[in-house]
């Protein structure tokens, strides 16, 4: 029995709480709900009847039910924030929870048994919480490699480690996608017994070798996908728009068997009754409808009486055979159908919303955020209505991430713009660290200026005034002043340029004003590195920074990296002179000026190619590196195991670059 929470038996009573999850044991006796509370409720399919429900042993929304293992003693797997395994008898109900590291991948000792206890998995969220972005495990391919998505975008597939090194590390086979190319991880599956992943994408449904990762085609569906299922057995995907269309596809051809008009709002759940070709589908509109695979109509519909609160159906889940069927909704309520070809799809149970939420709908509106490449407008109108919402914090959470990613990923600046005002008024802090992404992917568009002025009020501030501001202003305020000042591009270089070299170098860190002062160092640096190859002048001052050993680290950083971003094979030239001159001093190794040779190799490694070919002086620095550091002989032994000099190992990786 579990061992903490409170259990109650009986009581046929709808959640207090959006359902998230759903599932039916492979003979349609026992259902199971989860909710955004964390609740987890148990019902009698045949009489529709609430049998247990238990809450407090989860802190957050249930994200996936599953049932697995024995028909005879199902057991339940739910997971969230924590993976748990329910034991499901007639006298109790037995609960244990799941070993999770903290986002490791395929320990033998915790994962291996997770998978051997889950057998063949067919759903999402078992190794870790979609929210903090962790891997989630998506299935096991014939040859027992595992399927990891990342809900930012990227695919991989791993094979663990060989039982006589148990401790070695897992070992990534082939990968798919970055994180530029979003992707909700909710929605990938995979199909055609587990020989294919399905992942829609930003514009586009890919579909994988899962053996290879080798696309095997792709194809553009006639609406965003809000829902999605995959048949285990055939290379058959239904997909559910955002239009309330319903179509379903070859996975591997790509063709389109067929499209219908479904619901009057969007998709928002479906699953296959996989002994036949029958798929239910529920909608943002209330109903839910069951359908005959390539049918023109549905062989049953069912509209719940019209009541106060949300009507949205968002959940479900159905027997094999397609006889039962288990629906959850926003507004927690729960529906059992039973449908037969004589009688049709007969109500078991009928739910009715328990509360009224108060405000818009915060899904569709997350969902709209996630899904900003649809369209821009229409991104920024929702950003602009959840923003208003008065958010409890569970929804604060999921609007954190759903607008980083807008703000990081999205293809339209407004709605770049709109995310980041709205995701300052949540958590400023989170809002200053996407400000940095969203300046590295979208440069030279003026957003940092408009953002600045919104927040300040101040219009126009001349360079002065804005650098003169660096030293006070807290960090996201300082993100954008500084973004702004490298927006202004070759104007302001002179007036940054000035304002670093006046900081006394080297930094005395028990100076009154330290940190503070390191602060506005890594500003200006900030500024300068946005201006790029404009900031070239300042050159010499960076180098200086780069190897002040009393400056903090993170402003030594951001000096590297700016060299890197200037990108000029004038650039290049300094710093590899400056290479040039101290491996030429001799080699005694005791003068301090033959010291910070990897420290300069380092930079030189992050610029980009066209530099380094085009560099005159790159050559023979690195000639005199080998000469300086290896003498004829660039190895040595240690413990056992012959290892490359670290000075000549980076001087190789820079040939490398050159010649990739």
């Amino acid at each position: 029995m579990p061992d903490k929470g409170d259990l109650h038996i009986g009581a046929s009573q709808d959640h207090g709480d959006a359902i998230t999850a759903v599932a039916v044991s492979p003979d349609g006796r026992i259902g199971a709900t989860g909710a955004r509370s964390g609740e987890i409720r148990l019902w009698d399919l045949r009489h529709g009847l609430l049998t247990a429900y238990l809450g407090g042993l989860q802190a957050g929304p249930v994200d996936s039910a599953a049932f697995i293992g024995d028909a005879r003693q199902p057991k339940l797997l739910t997971t969230g924030p924590s993976a748990s395994l329910w034991t499901v008898t007639t006298e109790a109900l037995e609960w244990r929870q799941l070993p999770w590291d903290g986002g490791r991948l395929l320990t033998p000792s915790d994962r291996e048994a997770v998978l051997r206890q889950c057998g063949d998995l067919r759903w999402l969220g078992v190794f870790g919480s979609s929210k903090q972005h962790d891997p989630a495990a998506l299935g096991r391919t014939g040859s027992g490699l595992i399927v990891v998505s990342d809900g930012r975008g990227p695919i991989e597939a791993w094979r663990r480690p060989p039982e006589e090194k148990p401790y070695a590390d897992a070992e990534v086979v082939w990968a798919f996608g970055d994180k530029g190319d979003a992707a909700d991880q909710r929605l990938m599956r995979c199909c055609d017994l587990w020989r294919l992943v399905v992942s829609p994408r930003r514009g586009r449904v890919v579909v994988l070798d899962a053996e290879t990762g080798a696309v095997v085609t792709a194809f553009v569906p006639p609406a965003r996908p809000t829902a999605i299922a995959a048949h285990p057995d055939r290379p058959l995907v239904v997909l559910g728009g955002r239009d309330g269309s319903l179509s379903w596809w070859d996975a591997r051809s790509g063709h389109c068997l067929g499209r219908v008009q479904a619901h009057g709002g969007r998709v928002r759940g479906l699953a296959l009754a996989t002994g036949t070709d029958l798929v239910m589908s529920v909608s943002q509109d209330g109903t839910a409808a069951l359908w005959r695979l390539h049918g023109r109509g549905p062989v049953g519909r069912f509209a719940p009486p019209t009541t106060s609160g949300p009507r949205e159906l968002t959940q479900v889940a159905g027997t094999p055979d397609g006889r039962c069927w288990l629906i959850g909704g926003r507004g927690g309520q729960v529906h059992v159908l039973h449908w037969s070809g004589h009688a049709g799809l007969v109500p078991q149970r009928v739910g009715h919303p328990s509360r009224v939420m108060g405000g818009g709908d915060v899904e569709t509106l997350l969902d709209d955020v996630r899904h900003h490449w649809d369209d821009g407008p229409a991104s920024v109108a929702a950003v602009r209505e959840l923003a208003s919402d008065d958010l409890d914090a569970a929804w604060q959470e999921m609007a954190v991430d759903a607008l980083w990613d807008l703000i990081v990923n999205g293809a339209d600046r407004t709605a770049r713009e709109s995310a980041v005002i709205a995701l300052a008024e949540i958590d400023q802090g989170k809002a200053t660290t996407a400000l940095y992404q969203m300046f590295r992917r979208h440069d030279g568009h003026g957003s940092a200026g408009r953002l600045l002025a919104y927040f300040t009020g101040e219009d126009e501030p001349t360079t002065e005034e804005l650098i003169a501001s660096l030293p006070e202003l807290g960090n996201f305020l300082g993100a954008l002043t500084s973004a702004a000042l490298g927006e202004r591009g070759a104007a302001a270089v002179p007036a940054v340029h000035a304002a670093l070299r006046a900081f006394p170098f080297p930094a005395r860190e028990d100076a009154e004003h330290w940190f503070r002062d390191e602060s506005a160092k890594y500003r200006l640096m900030y500024a300068l590195r946005q201006a790029g190859a404009a900031a070239a002048p300042a050159t010499p001052t960076l180098l200086a920074v780069l190897e002040d050993d009393e400056i903090y680290r993170d402003t030594r950083h951001q000096a590297e990296v700016t060299l890197q971003a200037i990108g000029l094979p004038e650039t290049a030239d300094t710093i590899a002179a400056e290479i040039r001159r101290r491996a030429d001093l001799g080699h005694d190794g005791e003068d301090e000026e033959t010291e910070g040779f990897s420290l300069l190799l380092d930079v030189l490694l992050g610029m980009p190619p066209s530099a380094l070919a085009a560099s005159r002086e790159l050559g023979p620095a690195l000639e005199a590196v080998r000469r300086r550091f290896g003498g004829g002989v660039s190895t040595y032994e240690e413990n056992g195991e012959l290892v490359q000099v670290y000075e000549i190992r980076l001087a190789d990786c820079i040939d490398e670059k050159i010649t990739r």
